[in-house]
């Protein structure tokens, strides 16, 4: 039977001018990612005691949010809440090094609407933060509004064909607050130009003072990775083509060979292309020597695997044209729904990717899945 609720299924009834149909099978649709600032387009400036604004510099960082939206309102405008649940942001100016994290004890929310048939959405954030600078923290609570016109049906359709929902959010966005530093009024002014993505790219050693604020006041499982839901590290069956797996580097987390990481997998996917949140929740992984992967006909995809002290993981094997092959390697363990392993020596990265239950990732779906690295003691 045709599910009018997988986004191709959505298309086709909107070509066609079914646009009162009435939806069904869809649910809660969730997308956890980073918000990312693009340096090169964003600026700010600051202002002490009513003086004449001075340029902030080097603007990076982002801040991870969440939002869930209801489908079964399609070809409706979708609503719904967004939370913001990490903060990592960092500046030069004239305060030297300046660090905006979330605050743990306020946290930030707010609320999305988007309507994919007209392209036009928005959301509406209240942002609660700390700002640190010269050893000093002061809280910041500002609204901010975001743009978010560029989603559509077509993007959306991207989205499910690939696997990610990275570039969905592409933005701009105006913040200005004031707080008390040192005694002395400030006021911050950013104009920032934003995109969403997986990853949250490394900070430069500016940032490094920030790092202890960050892990305070961010997610309590640690820094999150987002992982394509169509992604894998294994040989791929007949006619599958996943997408590549989600390489971090163990340096982004102050990992080193001999630390203990705790590995914990946050979201969900679907062994599905429907437009709701799926119930799997198994996620794979293994260590490696590099960040190369390659192709999906070769059994042993990743030539720097390493075991690490983690209980093995097993995998079936599959058919492939008319032979049957195997597909397990001896480096990989189970990630469902945290593990504390050591890293082992020679180790430089951590490669994750889904465990689909079929071993076919291709029909698999889900904006929300990832991992999140801690050093732990």
């Amino acid at each position: 039977m045709h599910n009018l609720c997988s986004l191709k299924g959505v298309a086709a009834a909107l070509v066609g001018g079914a646009l009162t149909v009435a939806m069904s099978g869809c649910g809660m649709l969730s997308i956890e990612s980073w918000v990312v600032i693009d340096g090169a387009k964003s600026s700010g400036s600051v202002s002490v005691n009513g003086g004449a604004a001075q340029a902030l510099t080097d603007l990076q960082g982002g801040f991870l949010g969440l939002i869930t939206v209801d489908t079964t309102k399609l070809p409706g405008p979708l609503n719904g809440p967004i939370s913001v649940e990490d903060v990592r942001i960092a500046t030069g100016g004239p305060f030297g090094t300046v660090c905006i994290s979330a605050d743990a004890s306020n946290p930030s929310s707010g609320s999305i609407s988007l309507n994919i048939l007209t392209s036009q959405g928005s959301a509406s954030l209240d942002l609660n933060l700390i700002a640190t600078a010269l050893g000093q923290q002061a809280k910041i609570s500002q609204a901010a509004n975001l743009n978010l016109s560029g989603v559509s049906l077509n993007t959306l359709l991207n989205a499910s064909t690939t696997g990610s929902a990275a570039g969905l959010f592409d933005t701009t966005t105006s913040f200005s607050s004031s707080t008390t530093i040192l005694g002395l009024p400030v006021k911050f002014d950013l104009n920032l130009t934003v995109t969403n993505q997986e990853t949250l790219p490394p900070l430069d050693a500016s940032a490094a003072s920030c790092a202890a604020q960050f892990a305070a006041n961010g997610l309590p499982q640690g820094l999150f990775y987002g992982i394509n839901s169509k992604s894998s590290y294994l040989i791929a069956s007949n006619g599958d083509k996943p997408q590549p797996p989600q390489v971090i580097a163990l340096s982004d987390v102050g990992a080193v060979p001999g630390n203990k990481l705790q590995i914990t997998r946050l979201g969900t996917f679907a062994n599905s292309l429907l437009l709701s949140n799926g119930n799997l929740t198994k996620v794979s992984g293994l260590f490696s020597s590099s960040n190369t992967v390659l192709g999906t006909d070769m059994q042993f995809r990743v030539p720097g695997a390493i075991q690490s002290s983690a209980p093995m993981l097993f995998t079936p094997i599959i058919f492939r044209g008319f032979f049957l092959q195997p597909t397990d390697i001896p480096q990989d363990f189970l990630i469902d729904p945290s593990i504390t392993v050591v890293v082992p020596f020679g180790a430089k990265y951590l490669i994750v990717a889904p465990l689909s239950p079929d071993l076919v990732w291709g029909n698999d779906s889900g904006f929300d899945l990832g991992v999140a690295l801690q050093v732990v003691k």
